[in-house]
């Protein structure tokens, strides 16, 4: 992904690939070889689930404003590219380090946490990594990326997506539960627990999480999406690996019905699991909203609202974190423009850096948590 667009799919379309959506069928030849209820008289309440959001390099630099608004609001503030293949490691011999460590360091040096975000991502390859045929290069390239990259933030960072978006955009489809991907071509399904097991020993005390979209909404596609997902928590598990928790993207279709009845019941198999959750990348959508900024924030708020409902009734998730932070960045517009000419407001604070409505309902249920 570049600057201003996100690491999610871009529309909904189709993927391939399809083998049966069975614990062992997902990870064969790899896994194994590698609200709130009242106080107690005298209890303290917990705190507030961290806030988070993405921010990007070029405006961390150019924009003091939007630099600034990010530690008015954030408790986490993790680079949104800047760990991506392509930005930090343009070429094969060279690692980019340079802006994601300025991030990190800054936002640790003003009191926030920071995470990582991806090593294994379908969407951005480089060149000169699909050039490569041979598995046994490939797996060297993946283990020598994940200890590099990993070990050079090791205990800055409090978790690391591992896998990004390795589930098919539609599992029932005859390509199967995993998405039809580069990795999965040169070293099959076994990519997924060799990046999990290569995290672990790189940077052990940081959380692995396996990130995702479509795991919110209403229907057959997305209970089948969220079936894989535990399947493959499983599989990891089964295979003696390491995973700590799923993150929910959360790009959140305004006229997409949520569905928190089944949000619930993922994050509570998670939760019996010993697996926790939290949601990654939150923005919404609003490109099918008729009307006005009035009714494109209504919309939003109840869109916000519902998915929030599904995800604490599951399980208190680890952190709630937006892709961005203010609708005057945002790679919505560019992509999935509004027809009418109304700016999309996809993000927390509009373009003027003024906290919407699902702002403050977002931060009230934080604290309530």
């Amino acid at each position: 992904m570049m600057p201003q667009t996100r690491s999610a799919h871009r529309s909904h379309r189709s993927s391939s690939s399809r083998t049966d959506l069975t614990r062992r069928s997902l990870l064969a030849g790899g896994a194994a070889t590698l609200g709130a209820s009242a106080l107690p008289p005298g209890a303290r309440a917990a705190a507030p689930v961290p806030f988070g959001a993405a921010i990007q390099f070029n405006l961390f630099e150019s924009d003091p404003d939007y630099r600034q608004s990010f530690l008015d609001r954030c408790d986490l503030i993790l680079p949104m590219n800047e760990l991506k293949f392509p930005m930090l490691r343009p070429t094969r011999d060279s690692f980019e380090f340079g802006p994601a460590d300025q991030l990190v360091d800054w936002a640790r040096a003003n009191g926030r946490t920071s995470r990582g975000h991806t090593f294994v991502w379908h969407d951005g390859n480089p060149d000169w990594l699909e050039r490569i045929s041979d598995p046994v290069e490939a797996e060297m390239v993946l283990r020598e990326h994940i200890q590099r990259t990993a070990g050079h933030f090791r205990g800055r960072l409090q978790s690391w997506d591992v896998v990004n978006e390795v589930i098919a955009h539609e599992p029932r489809e005859s390509g199967g539960p995993l998405r039809d991907t580069w990795w999965r071509r040169t070293l099959g399904p076994r990519h997924i627990p060799i990046a999990f097991a290569e995290a672990a020993r790189a940077d052990p005390d940081a959380r692995l999480v396996l990130n995702d979209y479509d795991l919110e909404f209403r229907g057959a596609r997305y209970d089948a999406r969220r079936r894989v997902a535990l399947d493959l928590v499983r599989q990891l598990q089964d295979g003696g690996l390491r995973i700590d928790a799923v993150g929910i993207q959360g790009h959140l279709y305004s006229h997409f019905e949520i569905d928190p009845e089944a949000m619930a019941r993922f994050g509570r198999d998670l939760k019996a699991l010993g697996v926790g959750l939290l949601a990654t990348e939150i923005d919404v959508i609003d490109f099918q909203v008729p009307g006005g900024p009035e009714e494109i924030d209504r919309a939003a708020e109840t869109v916000v609202g519902d998915f929030l409902d599904g995800l604490f009734a599951g399980q208190r998730p680890e952190a709630v974190i937006t892709w961005g932070l203010t609708d005057r960045y945002s790679w919505v517009g560019d992509t999935m423009p509004r027809t009418d000419g109304t700016p999309v407001r996809p993000l927390p604070l509009d373009a003027a850096y003024r906290p919407k409505r699902w702002y403050d309902l977002l931060r009230q249920r934080l604290s309530q948590a």
